[in-house]
C-alpha cells in the first residue's frame, strides 16, 4: 500500500483551497494536515506540520510563492499552482515536483500526486547506491535516480546514466524489478526510460515520436507503443 501523503494547501483565495481540498478528498492515500492563506502563515504551518507535499499558489498577496520555498529548510515536495504558464521555467529551476495550472482538474491532480511521490522517492535515493554497473571494466555504484535509460542486450542490460554507459549482468525483467513501480516507461520492446529524465517529445519527419531526455539524448518510441506512451505521460494534455 502506498504511503499516505501529508499535504498542506497554500493559497490566498479560500475558495481555491476549498476546491483543491475537495478534489484531494476524492483521492486515496492523502491527508490534508494544514492550510495557509499567506506566505507568512505558510512558513509557520509547514514548519509545524512537516508535510510530505505542499500545493503552493505562486501569487500570494504578501509575497511570491517561491519565497516560501526559500525560507523552508529541508523543504517538502512542492507542487506549484498557478494561473500563469510562464512560471513553469522558474519553477523547474527550483526543483519543484510539478506545477499545475488553474483551474485544477482531477486527472491532472492525480498526475501531480504521482510526480510528488516520484520526487520524494528520488530524494531518498540520492545518498544510497543501489546497483553496480560495469563501465570500462570498472564497477561503479549508481543510485536509481542516476539512470537515464536502459535496454536489453542479450544476457546483459545496457544502462545509460550520469556516470556514462555500462552493462549490468542481468535479465531485462530482473533489472526492471529492481526499480519502483511507475519509475520508468517502456517505449519499445526491451527499452525503458526514467520518467523524471523526460524533457519533451517531438515527431520526426516521418511522424514517429521521439523523446528528448534532460541529458539531451533522443530515443525513438516504437510505432506500436506510441499511443500508450503519450497517454501515460499526459504529454497531450
Amino acid at each position: 500500500m502506498k504511503k499516505v501523503l501529508r499535504i498542506v494547501l497554500v493559497d490566498d483565495e479560500a475558495y481555491c483551497r476549498k476546491d483543491l481540498a475537495e478534489l484531494l478528498q476524492k483521492t486515496s492515500q492523502t491527508e490534508i494536515v494544514g492550510e495557509a492563506g499567506s506566505a507568512m502563515d505558510a512558513v509557520q504551518v509547514i514548519q509545524k506540520e512537516t508535510p510530505d507535499v505542499v500545493f503552493l499558489d505562486l501569487n500570494l498577496s504578501d509575497a511570491h510563492g517561491f519565497r516560501v520555498i526559500s525560507e523552508i529548510e529541508n523543504a517538502p515536495a512542492v507542487v506549484a499552482v498557478t494561473a500563469f504558464a510562464q512560471h513553469a521555467v522558474e519553477g523547474f529551476a527550483l526543483d519543484l515536483a510539478d506545477y499545475i495550472l488553474k483551474p485544477v482538474e482531477e486527472k491532472r491532480l492525480q498526475l501531480a500526486l504521482q510526480r510528488a511521490r516520484d520526487h520524494i522517492f528520488l530524494r531518498s535515493l540520492k545518498k544510497n547506491p543501489v546497483i553496480q554497473i560495469e563501465i570500462n571494466d570498472l564497477s561503479t555504484p549508481l543510485t536509481i535516480s542516476d539512470i537515464f535509460w536502459a535496454k536489453a542486450s542479450e544476457n546483459y542490460v545496457e544502462v545509460c546514466s550520469t556516470a556514462g554507459k555500462g552493462l549490468i549482468r542481468s535479465t531485462f525483467n530482473n533489472f526492471k524489478n529492481l526499480l519502483p513501480v511507475g519509475f520508468t516507461l517502456e517505449i519499445s520492446r526491451g527499452v525503458i526510460i526514467a520518467r523524471h529524465q523526460i524533457k519533451q517529445w517531438r515527431r520526426d519527419s516521418r511522424g514517429h515520436v521521439e523523446i528528448i531526455l534532460r541529458c539531451d539524448g533522443v530515443l525513438k518510441v516504437s510505432k506500436r507503443m506510441q499511443k500508450e506512451v503519450l497517454q501515460q505521460l499526459e504529454l497531450l494534455h
